[in-house]
């Protein structure tokens, strides 16, 4: 079996065309750089230098095994590159994110995470539409931020770290002035009779809200669809009809509206993160999905119910 550090000295001999110059690089004497060249000889049992009068040239041989030697030592230095990236971090962060998380949920996690470590980019971008899987398994993406609905749940990657952050649930959002503005809790079937503003959704949650619906037992009459909770939550104030939002979307409070959790089941959206098991253990990616965890749970402790 070759020695690589042999193989080292015999590489910068190769590189700078005598064993003087090579043991100088090397922090060696002339004569141990000698040595260990025609104990290298010796193993792959051929020469591999001409010894001229006035430094060295390779034999065939000792071009070809040259040629192996550079492409070996380029393959170890990236393998000990991406080592240390797995020990210190990546210094940039690519996220995948959903829209709606930026409204309150990740700013306030990057805000914490950037403190910690000013000099790690964070780059978030929004994945609608894409193969977000496939985009963390070929490295395009660190880390994905993403939600499933429990009336509606998706098959889930086993090769993946699953990381549930928190369960946002559904909340019915009415105008300030409604008949059921008073109550703790609103039952859905009570408003089917009323006009419905919702979000307008994109694969692979097509039409979660026809599941809801369907559930609470009727068909609504909806009037309006936008991908846009706040504009919802603009339409809910004026009076065009009643909605169904997210709890983490409904910031900042707006004193024209009133929001009341369903009765007699909750419907949630799962907040949770997706990544690779090994991109996980990396030091700064941890700490942003360890953000992300105290942001979730603090989120979760707002009520915007109570007004």
């Amino acid at each position: 079996m070759l020695d690589l550090r042999r193989l080292r000295i015999f590489a910068a001999v190769s590189e700078v065309g005598s064993f003087t110059a090579a043991a100088q690089r090397m922090y060696m004497t002339q004569s141990a750089v000698s040595q260990q060249m025609s104990i290298l000889e010796r193993e792959v049992g051929v020469a591999l230098f001409l010894r001229m009068p006035r430094g060295i040239r390779l034999t065939e041989a000792g071009q070809t095994l040259a040629a192996h030697a550079h492409r070996l030592f380029v393959e170890i230095s990236s393998i000990e590159q991406e080592m240390r990236g797995f020990a210190n971090g990546p210094q940039e962060i690519r996220l995948g994110t959903f829209p709606s998380a930026g409204t309150d949920l990740l700013p306030q996690a990057l805000r914490s995470f950037m403190a910690l470590h000013p000099n790690v980019r964070v780059l978030p971008s929004s994945l609608s539409g894409s193969d977000p899987v496939g985009l963390l398994r070929d490295g395009s993406i660190h880390l994905l931020l993403m939600f499933e609905y429990d009336f509606d749940p998706r098959p889930v990657d086993p090769a993946l770290m699953n990381i549930h952050l928190t369960d946002d649930p559904l909340m019915v959002v009415l105008p300030k002035d409604h008949p059921l503005a008073g109550a703790e809790r609103v039952e859905l079937a009570a408003l089917a009779g009323e006009p419905w503003v919702i979000r307008a959704h994109r694969p692979p949650h097509e039409d979660p809200h026809d599941t809801v619906f369907r559930i609470a037992g009727f068909e609504p009459d909806i009037v309006f669809r936008s991908d846009d909770y706040q504009s919802l939550l603009g339409l809910v104030a004026a009076g065009v009809g009643v909605s169904l939002v997210p709890r983490l979307s409904l910031t900042p409070r707006r004193d024209d509206i009133v929001v009341r959790p369903t009765t007699p089941r909750t419907f949630n959206r799962k907040i949770m993160i997706q990544t690779l098991p090994e991109a996980y253990r990396s030091g700064p990616l941890g700490d942003l999905v360890k953000a992300l965890q105290r942001t979730a749970a603090e989120a979760s402790a707002f009520t915007p119910e109570v007004r």
